[in-house]
């Protein structure tokens, strides 16, 4: 019964969204170069009162793909997912975007998902995860989640509480992995008070290493719609001296930074919905290196709008900003169009 039930809430309330973009990049250092992809999304998502399920297909295409080098793996299903039960005691399994922490860009407690300091918003791909919340009140709520792995000693487990406390939102989390026996312990806050602030902390003991990540932010609006917003990023499992950088660790994905302290400064002007200059900055403060962000969005009609933007890299030859990518820096503009 439940079965058909859901199978009647997917073809009788079946909504169809997704975008098309361009994404030319001009890089230079000794030369220039030209880079970038096509990338299209589609997600089809049924939502009923107690069943829903979204399904998001994900086509990436590098400017020198070919009929001949086209592969199956520029087609991901980055959201397979079916949700079972009401808003307060709902049950999601497959494919998901799983959403961990309350930082803007550096998230100690999302383990989920790689940091991406040139765009934080950037579309996550899905976790093949089992995920639960079960509301305790107005203010008071559990979170579980499983990423099940054919070897269970692999498998992720985690779970949080959250609940409000002098109007501040605040969660305990909890996540376990027995094959490394990896423990990660954490905890975060975030409210307003004239200025909004946030900050999430943990502390991860493994086989071999014991180490704390915090990252802590606020952001305020000044007059004439001006937005600035800046965090810190603190990791106990990077290195203070420039001399120990592991620059394949970067290479071979196994990490996304390697010092220990960074800044993120951003500053935007948003009086204007249609039009919205902005300059991003992320500060490596052990090797003093950063990289400077301008962009400019335009919105050319309701559903479209081009991106200009700059990423320049600057710091000494054994900077980490200066030897993660092969350039000085690119020059980029990007479409999008929404549907």
């Amino acid at each position: 019964m439940h079965i058909c039930a859901v199978v009647l809430c997917i073809f009788t309330n079946l909504d169809i969204s997704g975008y098309v973009e361009t994404r030319p990049v001009l890089r230079w250092n000794d030369s220039l170069s030209i880079a970038g992809y096509n990338r299209g999304w589609i997600e089809f998502k049924a939502d009923g009162v107690d069943y829903g399920t979204q399904v998001a297909l994900d086509l990436i295409l590098p400017y020198d793909t070919t009929f001949f080098s086209f592969a199956v793996d520029n087609i991901r299903i980055s959201r397979l997912a079916l949700w079972i039960g009401p808003e307060n005691l709902r049950l999601i399994a497959g494919k998901q975007r799983l959403y961990w922490g309350v930082a803007r860009v550096f998230k100690p407690l999302d383990v989920f998902n790689p940091v991406n300091y040139f765009e934080p918003g950037y579309e996550k791909p899905g976790s093949n995860a089992l995920l639960g919340y079960i509301s305790l009140g107005a203010l008071t709520s559990i979170r579980g989640v499983f990423l099940p792995q054919e070897d269970m000693k692999q498998s992720f487990y985690g779970v949080r509480l959250g609940t409000n406390l002098l109007k501040n939102d605040i969660g305990i989390n909890l996540m376990h992995r027995s094959s490394d026996r990896k423990t990660i312990l954490g905890g975060e806050v975030t409210g307003e008070l004239i200025i909004g602030y946030w900050g999430e902390y943990t502390f991860t003991q493994e086989d071999t290493l014991n180490y704390s990540k915090l990252a802590v932010g606020i952001d305020y609006t000044f007059p004439f719609m001006i937005y600035t917003m800046a965090e810190y990023f603190f990791d106990g499992s990077g290195e203070d001296d420039p001399a120990n950088y592991d620059f394949t660790k970067i290479l071979l994905g196994q990490r996304r930074t390697l010092a220990q302290q960074y800044l993120y400064i951003a500053i935007s002007a948003i009086y204007d919905p249609f039009f919205r200059p902005s300059i991003n900055s992320i500060i490596n403060l052990n090797d003093k290196g950063f990289i400077i962000m301008p962009q400019i969005s335009y919105s050319i009609f309701e559903n479209a709008e081009i991106i200009c933007g700059l990423n320049y890299f600057v710091g000494s030859d054994e900077s980490e900003f200066k030897n993660i990518t092969p350039y000085d820096g690119a020059v980029y503009v990007w479409m999008k169009v929404y549907f």
